[in-house]
């Protein structure tokens, strides 16, 4: 699944991505934003490794995913480049469970030695180096390994899309309601409802694309249009009216 992590407008904001095929990382992104406009950060349960130049200084973050959509900290710089973790995946240097990542966003240099690599990625001329740099960086750092229930409970609530029942999960993994939901906390920081509804609201972006309205509520399992109203505009910051709008016929926003 691709997940989508900013509202930007395309016109004012450069953006670049690459899709990884890789196991700790998902992909890896670039925005451009010289005049420093307005991004909204888009929940989708991830961490985040971000650099962002302040000043024409490169400072690296972990960034939790935010529980809604938000104004995100990295609209005041004029750039920032990031990798986006895997589902799950959490490296062992940062000495702290998943949940207590959830809407923080920490100093890389907490948890490692980060200055002489920050400066050369600050330097680095295009994209495609800073990924490959800043992968090798990384490719030296241990992750925790992901208990096999919770990756399972992931793909379950990723396939369904989010809509899957926990009382199907418990039936179809065999375990008790307690025992997987505090396995999935433990690794993705989140509950088992707060991520379903993050991965709802993910696969609604997508589908409103080409699907009507109604036809996405009935689809995703919303109980009605003022719920669905109501859910995607937590997640993402404006109306359906308003995405279809400002991305699917003005094409002056961007979801990416």
């Amino acid at each position: 699944m691709n997940f989508k992590t900013f509202y930007i407008n395309r016109h004012q904001i450069g953006y670049q991505e690459v899709l990884l095929d890789d196991p700790v990382f998902e992909k890896a992104y670039l925005l451009e934003n010289p005049k420093k406009i307005d991004i909204i950060a888009i929940p989708d349960g991830c961490v985040d490794l971000q650099f962002t130049w302040e000043s024409n200084v490169c400072r690296g973050y972990v960034c939790g995913s935010f529980l809604q959509g938000k104004k995100s900290l990295i609209s005041s710089c004029c750039r920032c480049f990031g990798l986006k973790l895997q589902p799950g995946i959490h490296f062992k240097f940062l000495k702290q469970d998943a949940a207590s990542l959830v809407g923080n966003r920490i100093p890389l240099s907490e948890f490692l030695d980060t200055g002489s690599f920050e400066q050369e990625l600050g330097e680095m001329p295009d994209f495609l180096s800073m990924v490959e740099a800043t992968r090798r960086f990384f490719y030296r750092q241990q992750t925790v390994p992901i208990h096999i229930i919770a990756n399972c409970v992931a793909k379950l609530i990723v396939n369904s899309p989010g809509t899957l029942k926990v009382s199907d999960m418990t039936s179809t993994l065999g375990y008790s309601q307690r025992y997987i939901s505090n396995i999935f906390k433990c690794h993705f920081g989140l509950s088992l409802k707060k991520y379903s509804d993050i991965i709802r609201a993910q696969t609604a972006i997508t589908y409103l694309e080409y699907t009507d309205i109604m036809d996405v509520i009935v689809d995703l399992g919303y109980y009605d249009q003022p719920h669905f109203i109501h859910d995607f505009k937590q997640y993402t910051s404006m109306t359906p009216s308003s995405f279809l709008n400002q991305v699917c016929r003005s094409k002056v926003g961007l979801v990416v």
